[in-house]
C-alpha cells in the first residue's frame, strides 16, 4: 500500500480483503508526514483485522531523512501495531547493493533488531538490487543478511533475459532450501513478472501484489486479484508420498 493518507490507505485495506489478501504491506515512506504517528497509524492498523501488517520505510531523496529517523518511525509502527518492518541491510551504512559489510553499522542493526523482537514484531532483512545477481551471489548476499538476526531474508534483483529467468527461478529453491529462516525472492523487470506469480509455489514465502495500478504503484507488481487467481487455479500441492500420483493410473497422458 503506498496511499499518502489514512482514508486511502484504508479504503485500499477494505477493497484488497474482498480479493482475497491474506496481509497487508505499508510504505511509510509515500504517506504524507502528518499522518505517521502512533495515533494514525493504530487506526490504519486496526482495520487489518486479524491479518498481519508490515511497514518499510525506504529512503526518500525528497524527504531527505536520516537512517536513524526512517527507524524510528518504523519502531514507532510497531508499537502502533505492525507485526514486522521491512529493514534494509546498508541500514546506517548506505552500499549499492543495500549490504554494509560496516561493523558498527551491522551492530546498530542487531540492536534494531533486538528492540522490534523485544516489542514482539519480527524483522525482515532486504536488500534491493537493481542487477542480475547470479545464485551463487545470490546465496552469498541472502547469508549475509541472514546472520544479522532477522526473521526472514528478502532479496529484489533483476532479470534481463529468458537465460536469467530461468536461473533466477533455480535460485529460488537453492536460497530457500539453504537457509535457516523463509526467504523472499523478488525479481524486478519484465522478464521478473513471471517470477513474481510462481515463485511462491517454488518456496518464495510470499507474494507482493498491488491493488490498483495507479501512477505511483509498482507496474510490474501483480495484482492481488491475479495472484490469488493463480495460487487458487494451479495445483502446486504436493501428496505426502510424492512418487505416487497418476502413474500407473488410468490416465497416462
Amino acid at each position: 500500500m503506498n496511499d499518502p493518507t489514512p482514508k486511502e490507505i484504508i479504503s485500499t485495506m477494505r477493497n484488497a480483503i474482498y480479493d482475497g489478501t491474506e496481509a497487508f504491506s505499508l510504505h511509510l515512506e509515500m504517506m504524507k508526514q502528518e499522518y505517521i504517528n502512533e495515533e494514525d497509524l493504530t487506526r490504519i492498523f486496526n482495520y487489518a483485522g486479524d491479518k498481519p501488517i508490515y511497514t518499510m520505510n525506504y529512503r526518500s531523496a525528497e524527504r531527505g531523512k536520516s537512517d536513524e529517523q526512517l527507524t524510528a518511525e518504523q519502531v514507532m509502527a510497531v508499537r502502533a501495531g505492525s507485526c514486522m518492518i521491512d529493514f534494509v541491510g546498508d541500514m546506517f551504512d548506505r552500499t549499492p547493493r543495500e549490504l554494509t559489510q560496516n561493523r558498527s553499522a551491522i551492530e546498530r542493526q542487531r540492536e534494531v533488531i533486538e528492540e522490534v523482537h523485544s516489542l514482539g514484531a519480527e524483522v525482515m532483512m532486504s536488500s534491493h538490487i537493481f542487477d542480475y545477481l547470479t545464485m551463487e551471489e545470490t546465496l552469498e548476499h541472502a547469508q549475509a543478511l541472514e546472520a544479522r538476526g532477522g526473521d526472514i531474508v528478502k532479496i529484489a534483483s533483476a532479470v534481463r533475459s529468458e537465460e536469467e529467468m530461468i536461473e533466477a527461478l533455480r535460485t529460488t529453491v537453492l536460497v530457500k532450501n539453504a537457509l535457516n529462516v523463509p526467504f523472499l525472492h523478488v525479481c524486478m523487470g519484465q522478464w521478473g513478472k513471471l517470477l513474481r506469480a510462481v515463485n511462491p509455489m517454488f518456496g518464495s514465502c510470499f507474494a507482493i501484489c498491488g491493488q490498483t495500478y495507479k501512477p505511483v504503484a509498482h507496474m510490474e507488481q501483480p495484482l492481488l486479484r491475479a495472484q490469488r487467481a493463480v495460487l487458487d487455479n494451479v495445483d502446486w500441492m504436493r501428496g505426502r508420498d510424492t512418487s505416487r500420483g497418476t502413474i500407473g493410473g488410468g490416465n497416462q497422458g
